[in-house]
């Protein structure tokens, strides 16, 4: 057993210390994983809830065999399939069908635990799911406005997940005329580069007259989500309407050498986060994705500017104003651990995986023990350091922490075999090979 696995399983136990049993199944209790009025998206979601903590429980039992997880497993499952079949919305949610916070991401989960299980139930559930995403596709070809992987963008690249293994009528038409929306919302700069708006900020509270320019809520994303809509009609539009995004990125760094940008634009004090949610660890996505369809060897040039920005940065060892107390995958270091893992793989560079192993021994460091198990206190807003939260979840806290660090098990075990999030590009099934070597 390495550390991490050991680890992993004491993340597990802090989490299933708030487990609630119901006669529908189980989740888990978020009452205490945040301070003051601030609460974050619903008990079940993928982000934060149960649906996360599912993922990691499956991560859990491929690793071990353990049937206790399993069980655990089958139970939370069960719960979110009577979450969908009671008609209940689920709260803050940035759209019903969002995928980090609605129900495209319960459907991904159970998904996975049907391929684990083979109950009927959660295949039956993921089909309904997907066929009211179809059936609530909105004339305007999406379903709120908001077109970023944050919202819109997630839910067809959860259609474009399951669409091999799930008939649904009308599931194809509607991814296509989602990629003609997403085209008529191109934008373009006077030096010829393009970019998208992936999500309004008025939403979230965050500066009027601004936008992100990271990946589930910026450019990036969108140009992710058109690849993938490319890669499974044929349509050239998709793949056309990507072009310039590159541009928009080089143009925008706050380096010649890297791909760093500021956090939004316009931009006025030159804050670069690190994390998935806005900085180099989600926009080389991107740049992976356009490399890995294409071969187009400037995108992996980009894609290696986008490591050399976390090098600028000083990740993972120094702090920054874009990189707080945060240790979480969606801000922090586990999605910064995801990443040189996911970049060791692509590019058998040993340095990333070097990285990947500093990294996780820097959450191990700062893991807080409890009687239940371990976690970790972040400083979830930026804005207000001293308030510090106990996150449960795949995104936001440690059920995502744990999963990350199963994966350098797994690496440092000589196998990788990971099932991936829809908006992650890099290899997720890797033959028997002696990694640490």
């Amino acid at each position: 057993m390495t550390k991490y696995l050991q680890a992993a399983q004491a993340v597990f136990d802090y989490i299933d210390a708030r487990q609630v049993t119901t006669p529908q199944g189980i989740y888990w209790d978020l009452s205490d994983a945040f301070n003051g009025d601030w609460r974050y998206y619903d008990d079940i979601s993928l982000y934060a809830g149960s649906a996360g903590i599912l993922k990691f429980l499956l991560a859990l039992y491929q690793a071990t065999e353990q049937e206790d997880y399993l069980t655990e497993a089958k139970l939370a499952g069960d719960y979110l399939c009577y979450r969908w079949e009671s008609h209940s919305p689920m709260q803050k949610a940035f759209t019903p069908y969002a995928f980090t916070t609605g129900y495209a991401g319960v459907a991904f989960v159970l998904d996975e635990l049907y391929t684990v299980t083979k109950t009927p139930r959660y295949h039956q559930t993921v089909q309904s799911i997907a066929e009211a995403i179809v059936r609530d596709l909105r004339p305007s070809g999406d379903w709120s406005g908001q077109i970023g992987v944050v919202a819109d963008g997630g839910t067809a690249l959860f259609l474009l997940a399951i669409a091999p293994r799930y008939h649904v009528k009308g599931l194809p038409a509607a991814l296509v005329r989602f990629g003609d929306r997403l085209i008529s919302q191109q934008r373009h700069e006077a030096d010829g580069s393009n970019y998208y708006i992936g999500f309004d900020l008025k939403f979230v509270g965050g500066p009027l007259g601004k936008f992100n320019t990271g990946f589930p809520l910026g450019p990036a994303g969108v140009a992710y989500t058109l690849l993938k809509l490319y890669e499974f009609t044929g349509e050239k539009r998709f793949l056309a309407a990507t072009v310039g995004v590159d541009k928009f990125y080089q143009n925008h760094s706050l380096s010649k050498q890297a791909i760093r940008l500021p956090h939004y634009l316009p931009d006025d004090n030159h804050m670069c986060y690190v994390g998935y949610c806005g900085g180099p660890v989600g926009t080389s996505r991107y740049f992976y994705e356009y490399y890995r369809q294409t071969g187009d060897p400037a995108y992996l040039t980009a894609f290696n500017q986008t490591i050399a920005g976390l090098d600028e940065l000083g990740v993972p060892t120094q702090r920054s104003e874009g990189y707080w107390q945060t240790e979480n995958y969606c801000c922090g270091t586990a999605g910064v651990l995801q990443f040189y893992l996911g970049a060791f793989l692509a590019l058998h560079d040993p340095r990333m995986l070097e990285l990947a192993k500093v990294t996780a021994d820097g959450l191990l460091a700062r893991a807080v023990a409890t009687d239940a198990g371990i976690m970790w206190q972040q400083a979830f807003e930026r804005k207000r350091p001293d308030n510090l939260a106990f996150g449960l979840g795949y995104y936001d806290g440690a059920a995502g922490i744990g999963a990350s660090l199963l994966q350098l098990h797994q690496v440092e075990s000589g196998y990788f075999d990971y099932q991936r999030m829809v908006d992650d590009p890099y290899p997720q099934n890797v033959a028997s090979t002696n990694f640490a070597e």
